[in-house]
């Protein structure tokens, strides 16, 4: 039912668990996914134990605690996700993640550097990723039952996506440094779109969240929502990939996008009184 899952692992606590499930998983939601952590890496094992509580149509979650102390070994993770048709596990996977203990102190340098660049970048922008569902239950609304196609790109449960709530609870704490904006004006050679007023962007981004093809990147200050349409990573340790540069479409006004909710945006600036 998975199809991959990735830890991002920080020492003290903190650790961020992604997953990814098949695109044939189609159980209908909600879906609820519950970390757990274990001595080994043995799936038949009785040791395995929750940590912290479930989440909902998310596809990641942290753990808070600090798990390796001295010379302890580092433990698995894996993934319970419970429909209401049944519960599947992910494989397990290392504390570290694909890496070992030198490659991952590599990557987590790499990483770091990279987070100062950005934080202290006046072309750095803060914002949250949507993460587009790719499984999972079909939109009843706009789904054809014959032919699964999308018949409302503008639907109000789906997004668009075809599939039911559209995207996963968004991530904060995304960053990227924009470059340069370009524009581009041209008449649609098929004849559907018309006039065609593209703004495309590039940004260096870190790219260890899981980011794909449509997924949608959020600014938070101006609420900017652009459509990720191509991912080339720069930075790689082992074939796990840190960074890349990232080409964004700016998605329209008017599209139903804009319509989704950002509970840490609308929080954040309801404290900071923006809005």
């Amino acid at each position: 039912m998975f199809d991959r899952v990735s830890v991002r692992h920080y020492t003290r606590g903190g650790t961020i668990i992604f997953w990814e499930l098949l695109p044939t998983f189609t159980d209908p939601g909600p879906l609820i996914f519950q970390l757990q952590i274990g001595e080994t890496s043995n799936p038949e094992s009785n040791n395995w134990i929750n940590i912290g509580s479930p989440v909902i149509n998310q596809y990641y979650t942290i753990d808070p605690e600090q798990r390796a102390w001295g010379t302890t070994k580092y433990r698995y993770y894996r993934v319970q996700v419970t429909s209401s048709l049944g519960t599947y596990y992910s494989a397990p996977v290392n504390g570290l993640g694909l890496l070992n203990k030198k490659e991952w102190l590599l990557a987590r340098e790499l990483i770091r550097q990279r987070k100062v660049l950005y934080r202290k970048g006046y072309a750095a922008v803060e914002g949250y990723l949507l993460k587009r569902r790719i499984t999972g239950q079909f939109c009843s609304r706009c789904v054809d039952s014959q032919t699964r196609e999308v018949k409302d790109s503008d639907c109000p449960e789906c997004f668009g996506t075809g599939y039911y709530c559209g995207y996963f609870y968004p991530m904060s704490c995304v960053w990227a440094i924009f470059e340069p904006k370009t524009y581009r004006i041209e008449i649609d050679d098929q004849g559907v779109r018309g006039t065609v007023n593209d703004v495309v962007v590039k940004a260096d981004m870190i790219t260890t969240d899981f980011m794909s093809e449509l997924d949608i990147f959020v600014a938070d200050r101006s609420d900017d929502r652009f459509f990720i349409h191509r991912v080339q990573h720069t930075a790689e340790v082992r074939g796990v990939p840190i960074a890349g540069q990232v080409e964004m479409r700016l998605i329209p006004y008017n599209n139903i996008v804009y319509t989704i909710d950002i509970p840490q945006r609308r929080n954040k600036h309801l404290v900071y009184g923006f809005i």
